[in-house]
């Protein structure tokens, strides 16, 4: 489970802020196979991938969107692109609702 996973963690690691980041950087994604939701954290180069600000707010124009994300990211795989030239020292702009099911820590029992 996810909080044997961060009590884990926090027995392995000296630094407590590495439970801290963990916790902060996590999501969870509706995945394909035999299990719904899984928890997942990006410990890699994928967290320079900042949200433009949508999420779920489905009172946001969509339209601008193309104006400011230019990572997309397909469901489960998290197959990202470039939707447009990304230029040196441009921020990294992605919209997590392609991947983030915002509401499903419940249904991880969290």
């Amino acid at each position: 489970s996810f909080r044997k996973f961060l009590f884990e963690m926090n027995e392995r690691f000296a630094d407590p802020g590495m439970v801290c980041d963990i916790l902060v950087w996590a999501w969870v994604q509706d995945v394909a196979g035999e299990i719904p939701y899984a928890g997942v954290v990006d410990l890699d180069n994928g967290n320079f991938l900042n949200d433009f600000g949508l999420g779920d707010n489905l009172n946001a124009d969509l339209e601008s969107i193309k104006d400011y994300v230019n990572i997309r990211c397909r469901g489960a795989t998290l197959e990202c692109y470039a939707n447009k030239d990304i230029a040196e020292g441009d921020e990294l702009l992605g919209d997590y609702s392609d991947f983030v099911s915002y509401y499903s820590w419940t249904s991880m029992g969290l």
